[in-house]
């Protein structure tokens, strides 16, 4: 096998919550582009359709399932009918995860609601054990669980107390997850810098214009925010043959911070 097969997905099913867009789009494209087939689900159709097509586009087959990743039944239904349609399971994505509750732009932790703490825990920290657990039982041997966490699980800022919380529990766990599951499946985690989604763009109030600002005043030393694509780059490699040799680790994509 050469070192470029080595990064092929051939013969893979992978399942990527929050896949309508953003990062979820861009590792669903990614998958396809090394060969896997591709379930992505998330709470609006709407935006699932479009990933869907782009997957087709590559030549493999894909599937959507709008669903609510919170709810405790959520994570078995899904497992299920990624098996159900595709036959089997071997890449599991936590991807789902941002700001939940009421209160919907980042507050200081004094001014945060009970609500807004309790559902930014059960959205970015136990919607993914919960997914974890289903898919642990049925992912076939040599099989990945990749979670999406973030820079905010080292570097907190104010506003972000919750969700760094979160994020730095998610890796913790994520370091848990792999030794329990080792030496069947790996799991790993991704923690990505300052990438303007829709999402990011929407809670921080910035357009395009803005970039260069965002990659100051965040202390990226290479002095650009992110793509998806750096980080859907680093979830094939991960999630490939490529890194069969890496497990229990949290990899920083941030520009060097």
């Amino acid at each position: 096998m050469s070192i470029a097969d080595m990064f092929r997905l051939d013969g893979h099913v992978a399942l990527i919550t929050g896949g309508g867009g953003g990062l979820g789009g861009a590792m669903a494209r990614a998958f396809a582009d090394m060969g896997a087939d591709v379930v992505v689900t998330a709470r609006s159709a709407d935006t699932l359709d479009a990933v869907r097509e782009e997957v087709e586009k590559r030549g493999r087959r894909a599937a959507t399932i709008a669903a609510d990743i919170v709810d405790p039944a959520t994570p078995k239904m899904l497992v299920e009918e990624t098996i159900s349609r595709f036959g089997k399971l071997s890449i599991l994505v936590n991807n789902a995860g941002g700001l939940g509750g009421v209160d919907t732009t980042p507050l200081p932790l004094n001014q945060l609601s009970e609500e807004s703490w309790a559902a930014q825990i059960n959205l970015n920290l136990t919607s993914v054990w919960r997914t974890s657990k289903a898919a642990s039982l049925h992912l076939s041997a040599g099989g990945v669980i990749l979670n999406i966490s973030s820079i905010k699980a080292f570097k907190p800022e104010g506003g972000s107390g919750a969700y760094g919380a979160a994020k730095a529990a998610l890796n913790n766990m994520t370091v848990a997850l792999a030794h329990d599951l080792a030496p069947r499946i790996r799991v790993n985690a991704i923690a990505p810098g300052p990438v303007p989604t829709e999402a990011f763009k929407r809670v921080r109030r910035v357009t395009e214009a803005d970039y260069p600002r965002v990659a100051k005043e965040w202390g990226v030393p290479l002095g650009r925010v992110g793509h998806v694509d750096d980080i859907a780059a680093a979830a094939v490699f991960l999630a490939s043959n490529a890194g069969s040799w890496i497990t229990g680790q949290t990899i920083i994509i941030a520009g060097g911070m």
